[in-house]
């Protein structure tokens, strides 16, 4: 209902035959996001403004604008000339934002808030850049350089001592003195296969613009990636219980696993992982070979 009272009181407005050489109301608010840096708001003028424009307030709000009611105890985000058509909201977090811009005149703020007009009807949330390669990550696809025949290289091979190497005796542990080190913790250096940080699947890394992949980016960015394990397992055991796509359950089911391993769960991690091993070999592989590495059995 309130809705319909917008669309029609909008169009009562738009129909008027002096709307745009008399309102000072700017139109076709429209808000976008860029990648980690920033939200881009941008609008039309009106043709002429009765009265004068004589600057733009800005306004923000993590609930939809509907009334200049809704502004009473609000300060402007920001205070524009009054020909701005644009402005950017470094808005410093994730959240869904809305906007309205209201001219300021002569006889004071002209307080009338259209929605989808001069105020958005939809959040909208900064997106997580996606991490770019550095270092050897960004070498490894470079072509191999060649060299002539008879050319000599830029930097030497290593000298590999092969005949010398072959008659230096192996050192071994013994079956007790291993048994202790495994005891110790996970500060032996006999455990080579702990996995310290999570792995995140690149899809997960860029916030999407909503529905379940939406729902499983919020999981990892309010609790998974903050290593609130227990708080991300509660809310993937909920998201995996009901009727998701299968590549978001999937997904989830692997993180499921990785709260498992850090909250030292090891046999439900192994269990886990195992249910999505044809799905993500490589890696569940790599995180199983670490589980079991670290998993008793009881006796």
């Amino acid at each position: 209902m309130k809705s319909r009272f917008f669309a029609l009181l909008a169009a009562a407005l738009l129909s008027a035959p002096t709307f745009s050489a008399e309102r000072p109301i700017i139109r076709d608010l429209f808000a976008s996001s860029i990648k980690g840096t920033a939200i881009n708001l941008s609008w039309e003028l009106p043709e002429s403004a009765s009265p004068a424009i004589t600057k733009l307030l800005v306004y923000r709000d993590i609930k939809p604008i509907c009334s200049f009611y809704d502004l009473s105890e609000k300060t402007p985000l920001a205070e524009l000339p009054p020909s701005s058509i644009s402005y950017s909201d470094t808005a410093g977090d994730f959240k869904d934002y809305y906007y309205a811009v209201i001219a300021d005149t002569s006889s004071g703020p002209y307080d009338i808030i259209l929605p989808s007009i001069n105020a958005t009807v939809s959040g909208t949330h900064l997106k997580v850049p996606v991490p770019q390669k550095t270092g050897a990550a960004s070498t490894a696809s470079a072509k191999e350089k060649l060299y002539s025949p008879n050319g000599l290289r830029e930097t030497p091979l290593p000298f590999l001592d092969l005949i010398e190497s072959q008659n230096k005796k192996s050192l071994k542990m013994s079956d007790s003195t291993y048994m202790i080190a495994r005891e110790l913790g996970n500060d032996s250096e006999i455990r080579k296969n702990i996995i310290s940080e999570p792995y995140i699947f690149e899809e997960d890394l860029v916030s999407p613009d909503g529905g379940d992949a939406f729902l499983l980016f919020e999981i990892l960015r309010t609790t998974f990636i903050q290593k609130k394990y227990k708080e991300a397992e509660a809310a993937l055991e909920r998201l995996i219980g009901t009727n998701r796509t299968k590549d978001i359950t999937n997904r989830a089911t692997f993180y499921l696993a990785e709260t498992y391993y850090f909250s030292a769960d090891y046999k439900n991690a192994a269990q886990t992982f195992l249910k999505v091993y044809d799905v993500y070999p490589a890696a569940a592989k790599r995180w199983l070979d670490s589980t079991l590495d670290l998993y008793t059995i009881p006796e």
